[in-house]
């Protein structure tokens, strides 16, 4: 497992000294398929599933996926959010669908909380948690079976009350992960 956890640190920070290169060069022949796949992988999970740009909604194939295919929609949307499908979908490294589980989990209990804080956190070191956390409410919040319905294929809110919750939840880890990345800068002076 110890193996594993280091291989994909190491591909996460490959692909983040290879991304920022690669927007200056834009030269994509100098990296191998797995340099180019980890950078991929990172730029899914920092994406935010929906945008409205140049006047326009724009959707990932993320998005997309989790609106229209309903096997699919079960995996991200259980009946209940439990830890084993949150360890299971890390062990594939389907993190965007584990922190999705975790904000779910998160107000659940004040035990959720904490552990829910406590894997957010060891997170820090290796990714944009905040960015992480904002995409992944994004990709996932608007088909969410508790917030609204989908009807001929685009989700319509019923309850954005729920909406609003989920929104405050991120918020409140967003929050808790800048003060914990602040007391280590505070430390290190």
């Amino acid at each position: 497992m110890k193996v594993k956890l280091f291989v994909l640190i190491s591909l996460v920070f490959l692909a983040c000294k290879s991304y920022g290169q690669s927007e200056s060069h834009n030269d994509y022949t100098q990296y191998s398929s797995e340099e180019l796949a980890a950078m991929i992988w990172l730029n899914n999970l920092y994406d935010r599933g929906i945008i409205n740009k140049d006047d326009s909604i724009h959707t990932s194939a993320e998005f997309q996926k989790a609106l229209l295919d309903t096997i699919y929609r079960e995996q991200i949307y259980p009946e209940t959010y439990n830890w084993n499908d949150v360890l299971d979908f890390m062990k594939t490294k389907e993190l965007k669908k584990a922190f999705w589980h975790l904000i779910n989990l998160y107000y659940k209990n004040e035990k959720n909380k904490e552990n829910v804080l406590k894997i957010m956190l060891s997170y820090i070191k290796v990714l944009e948690m905040d960015k992480v956390l904002v995409g992944t409410f994004y990709t996932y919040c608007f088909q969410d079976p508790e917030i609204g319905i989908i009807v001929n294929g685009k989700p319509e809110i019923s309850r954005p009350d729920i909406l609003e919750e989920k929104l405050r939840i991120v918020r409140e880890i967003v929050g808790y992960i800048n003060l914990y990345k602040n007391k280590i800068e505070d430390e290190k002076k």
